[in-house]
């Protein structure tokens, strides 16, 4: 599970991977006068291309704001304030783990003590 957090910028390399092999497909055609670079060009207006940019960066603003502010305010909250304390007279077992507090609170301390002297 820790190396999961690796993959994150997968997404980002294959991106750019995209990108640079477009770009370099393209060029050998304009360096060696096959395509000359007007043709090379995509024919797309500049609004074309800006109004989906600002969405792009809009949604994205949005979804990362969002996100910071979330966490944040997570970290503002002090741990377990959300939860109620847990019920000691009951012990929750997963997997044969007890808590610490509940297995202080089902066995006595001083049992071992006594079978010490």
């Amino acid at each position: 599970l820790p190396g999961v957090s690796s993959y994150g910028p997968t997404g980002f390399v294959a991106l750019l991977a995209g990108w640079i092999t477009t770009e370099v497909g393209r060029q050998p055609w304009i360096i060696y006068g096959v395509m000359r670079t007007a043709d090379a060009v995509a024919p797309i207006a500049a609004p074309a291309v800006a109004i989906p940019l600002a969405a792009f960066v809009a949604v994205y603003t949005a979804v990362f704001g969002t996100g910071i502010y979330y966490v944040l305010k997570l970290m503002a909250a002090a741990p377990g304030q959300a939860e109620p304390p847990p019920d000691v007279k009951e012990v929750h077992r997963a997997a044969s783990i007890v808590p610490v507090v509940a297995a202080e609170a089902v066995l006595p301390t001083n049992d071992l003590d006594g079978a010490r002297s």
